[in-house]
């Protein structure tokens, strides 16, 4: 069972973009910190994909993309 927390989300940066192996880019809505079932503590991206709701990007196989 995943056990991850999110502790605290903020808005992304107007130029963090994501996108699916070579496909269109897209906006990151926000940054999660999230908390590992262990207790480690990690950033995620997180975005709406394909109009549905907000999910971290990482899970769905997208990459984060530099502009």
């Amino acid at each position: 069972m995943n056990e991850n927390k999110i502790i605290q989300i903020i808005p992304a940066p107007a130029n963090m973009l994501y996108a699916f192996e070579g496909g269109k880019t897209y906006p990151v809505a926000c940054l999660a910190l999230v908390e590992l079932s262990n207790g480690d503590r990690e950033v995620h991206a997180m975005a709406a994909i394909n109009g549905g709701p907000i999910e971290d990007v990482s899970d769905s196989g997208a990459v984060l993309v530099h502009v």
